[in-house]
């Protein structure tokens, strides 16, 4: 039976998670953004921040638009209901 600290030791990781992961999301959006000149994405920056983080180019995509994940999310849901 799990005792108290480790809940406590739990809860603190699982909200140092959620921190990182926030800032890892505005850290990926910076370096990820548009050439404001073109309106361009910079080109490799996706495959390099993807080895960055040891991540897959679809997952950074999805992290840096949240809209791309829903979409995708919807898509895959239809698929199942065929």
């Amino acid at each position: 039976m799990p005792d108290v600290d480790d809940e406590r030791e739990l809860a603190a990781a699982v909200a140092a998670l959620k921190v990182a992961e926030e800032r890892l999301t505005a850290a990926l959006s910076t370096f990820l953004a548009r050439d404001p000149v073109t309106g361009r994405p910079v080109h490799g920056r996706i495959g390099r921040a993807a080895e960055i983080t040891g991540w897959g180019q679809q997952r950074v995509k999805e992290i840096v638009t949240p809209e791309l994940a829903e979409r995708r999310r919807g898509q895959r849901a239809e698929e199942r209901r065929r």
